[in-house]
């Protein structure tokens, strides 16, 4: 499943992070490279499917 992924805010040392296609998803990431995991681990949490089901196109 593609997730288009966009940084909401980034203060405080953190990027919170949304995805279009979840819109109750919501991401904390400290490093940009972290991102994708991140946001791949929340999604499976919320909605109960494996992490490497989840591609990720981050739009800044």
């Amino acid at each position: 499943m593609l997730l288009n992924v966009y940084i909401s805010s980034a203060a405080d040392g953190y990027f919170l992070l949304r995805a279009v296609e979840i819109p109750e998803l919501k991401v904390k990431a400290k490093r940009f490279d972290d991102i994708p995991d991140a946001v791949r681990a929340a999604a499976a949490a919320v909605t109960g499917k494996a992490p490497g089901d989840f591609e990720i196109a981050l739009d800044y």
